[in-house]
């Protein structure tokens, strides 16, 4: 192994575990001393020198971090704009319904919102002015820069190590190398539900893929089951959930409960009778049911046809299977005997 200075080094295995950096779109003026990421402590000390009660601040970003970005400017104060270029907020763990009714929430709360808009281009001067995409001009104290990560894997160039969008693993957490494994953000897992390679930068996979890799790169035996693809965000006080296969599957059905009045909503995909992925907002009764049905792959039999019609029978449904399973269990181990 070459490092960029000093001595080369031998190995007998290494482990890749470079995470990730922010994404920074090609925007005219994006090089502003108004513009900050929020990726460091330094970036954390910038933003809290400019963003003072009242002040003028945009967002580039309302994705789940930047919902948490957003929920920290909105308790300082701030006249705050949120531009969000997906057609909703929090499009990659949202689905319309939720990520619409977040954006409803986030406006009752006095925070300007422009889905499906872009920033075209920022003018530094006194404050620094915004183009968007919308054909509006504004002024502002302070741009944050809340777009995205993208993995550390551009040192791997050229080398024998696959990557694709992050560092190719199998179950063992071990790359196209024999010896070189990878884990967190920069890992690109394989998940045995969905049949294909995520990379999932939460920090459970993070815990969970370093376990596995430490265990083999030390000589034991360790797999990783499944790419734990669940969130759950607080914006603003309303508690927004993502599990599974939030999208749907081709062929799949759904079942779906929308209040927009009270800010509640429940959407839940299923593939044959299996619960395979969920959105839910507002409603935190039966998280922890939720992600038991979706990570659990249980068949529900009659329960899927119950749950299509009224899908807030959630923890009927799970104790229900729950039982069956039990007896069935039961009738094989009195068979045994």
């Amino acid at each position: 192994m070459r490092l960029a200075e000093g001595p080369s080094l031998e190995y007998d295995r290494v482990l890749i575990a470079t995470g990730s950096s922010p994404v920074s779109p090609p925007i005219p003026g994006l090089d502003s001393p108004f513009v900050h990421p929020c990726w460091t402590l330094a970036d954390a000390r910038n933003i809290l020198a400019l963003a003072k009660p009242g002040a003028r601040v945009l967002q580039m970003g309302a994705g789940f971090i930047g919902c948490i970005i957003l929920e920290a400017l909105a308790q300082r104060g701030v006249k705050l704009t949120v531009v969000e270029m997906g057609d909703r907020m929090v499009p990659r763990m949202m689905g319309p319904g939720a990520g619409n009714l977040i954006k409803a929430w986030c406006e009752k709360q006095g925070i300007t919102v422009h889905t499906s808009t872009r920033v075209e281009a920022l003018q530094p001067g006194n404050a620094i002015q915004a183009r968007l995409s919308n054909g509006s001009v504004e002024a502002f104290d302070l741009v944050i820069q809340a777009t995205g990560v993208k993995p550390n894997i551009g040192f791997l160039a050229g080398s024998p190590v696959k990557a694709l969008q992050g560092v190719l693993t199998d179950e063992r957490m071990q790359t196209t190398v024999p010896g070189i494994y990878a884990a967190g953000d920069c890992a690109e897992a394989y998940d045995p539900v969905t049949k294909q390679t995520i990379v999932s930068a939460i920090q459970p996979n993070a815990v969970d893929q370093g376990y596995v890799a430490g265990v083999n790169m030390a000589g034991g035996e360790a797999v990783a089951n499944v790419v734990t693809q669940i969130n759950v965000l607080d914006t603003l006080g309303l508690v927004s959930t993502s599990f599974g296969q939030w999208q749907g599957v081709p062929g799949g059905e759904h079942a779906e409960l929308d209040d927009p009045e009270n800010f509640r909503y429940l959407r839940l995909e299923f593939e044959g009778d299996v619960l395979v992925g969920a959105n839910s907002l507002g409603m935190t009764d039966h998280v922890g049911v939720l992600r038991g049905l979706v990570e659990g792959g249980i068949p529900l039999g009659p329960w899927k046809d119950r749950l299509l019609e009224d899908p807030t029978r959630l923890m009927e449904a799970y104790l229900a299977r729950a039982q069956a399973q039990e007896q069935f269990q039961g009738r094989s181990r009195g068979t045994v005997r």
